[in-house]
């Protein structure tokens, strides 16, 4: 008479470990880092004038003529 036994759950297993990283892992991820950022850096526009120029530490273009923006 099964119906009438409680039923039990088993958990499911625990996630496999992680792999461990190797040197060439980072290495390879910082040079992919690199190239993307120099990619995105190519790809800009007018970033000179943008307030994200002054997080990067970047100088906006002098122009001489004011805008409303600064």
């Amino acid at each position: 008479m099964s119906f009438l036994a409680p039923k039990t759950y088993t958990p499911p297993p625990p996630p496999p470990p992680p792999p461990a990283e190797t040197p060439e892992d980072s290495a390879r991820a910082a040079a992919l880092a690199e190239e993307a950022m120099a990619a995105e850096r190519r790809r800009r526009r007018g970033a000179g004038s943008t307030i994200v120029a002054g997080a990067l530490g970047e100088k906006p273009p002098t122009t001489g003529t004011p805008t409303l923006l600064g």
